[in-house]
């Protein structure tokens, strides 16, 4: 340990010495120091050498020849998936690793002017948040993430009053195919699940969310995958975030964040316009007054155990609530408001029972309305046919009866329809298929059948 202080003296002492080819000595020294206990497989450092260290990869500096930037980002992660035998493999084309791999130096954070760190998605091999990063009072973009990092969060980022991006995620989401399975019974049914779930880069905690309350210009706060059981114990865990005027955008993602959403907290925001919440474990309504929160655009509640109805939330852009079953949505009562800024609504896997009401074309900005497994039942009404920014509809495995309406091939943005497993019978309208925007059709366990060939689509 009196080694590493005797170094560290040594090195801040060296830190001051003048520039040299257009570089601080010690910043030099700091980075070189940093270099040297990570392996790097693709190379990716190679131009780190020579005196100018303002010239190397992922370095910039100021018009003073401080160090400002250090970006060190992956630039080409291991794209993974979830197989069908349920293990984790590689889905890239990447031939050779990118990432960085070894400890965090401390030297690294004697580089007091800095103002933009990227170290993510490498592999810091379960090392712990480097309690030094407190030492960087001008950060304003701290990016963390996916870095395999294994600690407690607590006062690691408490001193950096500047920053106004922080992204600590230690999870990421992927494909899973064995949430799609197919049965091939005397009565085929479609099992879809999500689709993608989370995988875990790291593990990080943080037992209360206090260490935020001095970032004042924070705007942008991702922390997907971070354990915040214990945090979500406390009936007031949000009210630190809330104290956050400034924020824009907050990701809560797979945190493990148990009981009511805190709407009481949550209503302190004034800026914020993205709210994501996937995959925790909330147990409440959706409450009305979050229509109070007048910056909201996007709005995510998927999988979670959410009930009850959906509030009226007429400023929202972007709404999923889907994998909600307990959740009870009544369409006919949704549509008979106008939602005219609605662009995106997802609400799959949650309860619908009734009709798709006429109604619904009164959300004329809607592009993309996906209900798998909502139960609906009934025809398509003609109405969604006013649905002219429509590019993505996905109605899968409901009770969808009558036709096609001929007149869905007004539908001129129509990129992709898919309504498996439902009830509908008689003809594929040819018509449909001189949607010259439309590259996906999949209509296949109704009872259709096809006048002729369809050409341009993918159909069954």
């Amino acid at each position: 340990m009196w080694l590493k202080k005797v170094f560290l003296i040594f090195a801040t002492l060296f830190y001051c010495f003048p520039l040299v080819g257009g570089c601080y000595d010690g910043e030099r020294a700091a980075l070189m120091s940093f270099k040297s206990l990570l392996t790097d497989p693709s190379n990716g450092l190679s131009s780190w050498k020579g005196e100018n260290c303002c010239s190397w990869k992922g370095i910039k500096c100021s018009s003073s020849g401080r160090v400002v930037v250090v970006n060190l980002r992956n630039p080409h992660p291991d794209e993974v998936m979830i197989n069908v035998n349920k293990e984790v493999v590689s889905n890239s084309n990447n031939t050779s690793d990118f990432s960085l791999k070894g400890t965090v130096y401390p030297l690294l954070f004697t580089l007091d002017h800095i103002q933009n760190l990227n170290l993510s998605f490498n592999n810091f091999v379960f090392s712990k948040l480097p309690v030094e990063i407190s030492n960087l009072t001008k950060l304003t973009y701290l990016n963390l993430s996916n870095a395999m990092f294994q600690d407690s969060i607590s006062t690691q980022f408490s001193n950096l009053t500047s920053i106004w991006s922080l992204d600590l995620s230690c999870a990421n989401l992927v494909p899973d195919l064995p949430s799609v399975s197919v049965s091939l019974t005397l009565q085929p049914k479609l099992d879809v699940g999500s689709f993608l779930s989370f995988i875990s880069y790291g593990y990080l905690s943080s037992p209360n969310l206090r260490w935020l309350e001095g970032l004042r210009h924070l705007r942008y706060l991702v922390m997907t995958g971070v354990d915040l059981s214990k945090a979500s114990e406390s009936f007031h865990w949000a009210e630190p975030v809330s104290s956050l005027s400034n924020l824009i955008l907050l990701r809560l993602s797979n945190c493990n964040i148990s009981g009511r959403i805190p709407i009481g907290q949550l209503l302190n925001f004034t800026s914020l316009s993205v709210l994501d919440t996937i995959s925790n474990i909330l147990t409440s309504t959706i409450p009305d007054m979050l229509s109070y929160l007048t910056t909201l655009s996007a709005l995510d509640f998927s999988v979670n155990d959410l009930d009850g109805h959906i509030p009226y939330l007429p400023q929202l852009e972007q709404f999923y609530v889907s994998s909600n079953p307990a959740m009870t949505i009544n369409l006919v009562s949704m549509f008979s408001a106008s939602w005219s800024k609605l662009k995106f609504l997802d609400i799959s896997f949650s309860h619908v029972g009734g009709t798709l009401p006429p109604s619904l074309s009164n959300s004329t900005s809607l592009t993309f309305f996906q209900a798998d497994g909502c139960s609906i039942q009934g025809s398509i009404p003609s109405s969604v046919t006013k649905l002219k920014k429509l590019r993505i509809l996905v109605l899968n495995d409901n009770n969808i009866t009558g036709q096609l309406p001929v007149s869905m091939s007004s539908l001129i943005s129509l990129q992709y329809l898919s309504l498996i497993q439902n009830g509908l019978r008689g003809y594929i309208p040819t018509s449909i298929c001189q949607i010259l925007s439309l590259d996906y059709l999949n209509v296949q366990w109704n009872e259709l059948t096809r006048k002729r060939s369809l050409v341009h689509t993918s159909a069954s």
